[in-house]
């Protein structure tokens, strides 16, 4: 799965959120093809009315919260086979178990999945692990150092209620009932 913000007229005022699908396992060179690629949806945009209600805490807990609950409407049918499908092709049919195994973004949309602070300035800017800021360039780095982002880590985080510490939004991620 993919998603990018992106402006859909010429005028550059309208935005929108789609999310794309494909199959991973398929050769990059045909994956990457406009007719490999399906569209999921889109997700739905809060927008606020003043700057100050777009700063404000009320505002960015429900754009958060909104859009975990899209992914989560978006992603649903794809991963409620907890034990596969028959999936009928052409002259077989094949068993198949869906799974997501990548969501591909640029920093805004990998922060808003993994519910992560969208911010280079904050203490752990990574999204998929805890290594402080600036030891991200570190090479030098041991595999005991670098602490990954997983459900298990990030629920103790929020359960021991030092998420902000951890940059991490204080709210269960959707995608961590199918972990």
């Amino acid at each position: 799965m993919y998603s990018d913000a992106t402006i859909c007229d010429h005028l550059g005022k309208t935005s929108e959120h789609p999310i794309y699908l494909t199959l991973g396992n398929i050769a990059s060179g045909i994956r990457n093809k406009p007719n490999a690629k399906v569209l999921l949806g889109y997700l739905p945009q809060l927008k606020a009315k003043t700057t100050s209600q777009k700063k404000s805490k009320s505002y960015r807990l429900a754009k958060r919260t909104l859009y975990q609950y899209a992914l989560n409407i978006l992603t649903r049918p794809l991963l409620n086979y907890r034990d596969g499908f028959d999936l009928q092709t052409d002259d077989d049919e094949l068993w198949c178990f869906p799974f997501i195994s990548v969501m591909l973004g640029d920093l805004p949309e990998n922060a808003a999945i993994t519910l992560t602070f969208n911010s280079t300035n904050c203490k752990h800017p990574c999204h998929e692990c805890l290594v402080e800021g600036d030891e991200l360039n570190n090479v030098e780095l041991s595999d005991d150092q670098i602490i990954l982002r997983t459900p298990t880590t990030m629920k103790a985080y929020i359960d021991q209620g030092v998420a902000q510490q951890y940059s991490l939004h204080d709210m269960e991620n959707i995608f961590w009932q199918h972990s």
